[in-house]
């Protein structure tokens, strides 16, 4: 199962550039087998996802959200439908907490993409994943984010974060089952049944290797990347 994790619509999302329908419909078109709406600090009703899986299965459509921290960092939110998500503001550890009582699914959403180094403790309130390939993650720090997903002992994911058509199926996850339901997707996420793809890995404006640095220093990392 071909599925996109991190997509934003206009119907939520002030940068979203196309409908849910109309992300749907590309996402078919470029052969993804199902996606996640995450738009910002907005859920997507239960309801209307009801809908849009029955209107177009057997492509599987779940419900996210995109955290936007007082830190300053996002965060992605899979396998939770809490009012309380989108209803008010969270600091990291607060978050961490409440993801965690609950069961849900947390993920560091394209990192160092504004600055050198991040601005929330994951060392102490680890996530369940990081970002490492997506439209908005630096290409220049795919190899410090691969070292600090190992040194943690985090999976990746590859996403495509698109707020338009032509953002889809460039960055994707590769399910080796097909989660009927939030909790089976958070599940399979958990177990690492998945692989990451980017087929059409560019250039992205990013930290290069002052980030590299930052990370090494802040957690004694050695200087060759382990392979994944």
């Amino acid at each position: 199962m071909r599925l996109d994790l991190h997509v934003h619509t206009r119907e939520r999302s002030a940068c979203g550039k196309a409908t849910e329908e109309a992300m749907i419909k590309a996402a078919i078109a470029v052969g993804l087998d199902g996606l996640v709406f995450t738009d910002h600090d907005r859920l997507a009703p239960p309801t209307r996802l009801c809908e849009l899986n029955a209107q177009y299965a057997p492509f599987h459509i779940f419900g996210g959200i995109e955290i936007s921290l007082e830190e300053g960092e996002h965060v992605l939110v899979l396998g939770l439908q809490a009012p309380e998500l989108q209803n008010q503001r969270w600091t990291y550890p607060e978050l961490y907490g409440f993801i965690r009582r609950r069961e849900g699914f947390l993920a560091l959403n394209h990192p160092f993409r504004y600055r050198t180094s991040l601005r929330i403790d994951i060392t102490r309130h680890p996530p369940d994943a990081i970002e490492l390939y997506s439209h908005n993650t630096p290409l220049a720090a795919e190899d410090q984010i691969r070292q600090l997903a190992s040194h943690l002992g985090l999976r990746v994911l590859a996403n495509s974060d698109a707020h338009q058509t032509d953002r889809l199926g460039d960055y994707y996850n590769q399910l080796a089952t097909q989660p009927a339901n939030d909790r089976e997707l958070v599940e399979a996420l958990r177990q690492g049944r998945y692989s990451c793809h980017a087929p059409k890995r560019t250039a992205t404006p990013g930290w290069a290797g002052a980030a590299l640095t930052h990370i090494r220093q802040r957690l004694k990392l050695q200087p060759s990347p382990p392979s994944f």
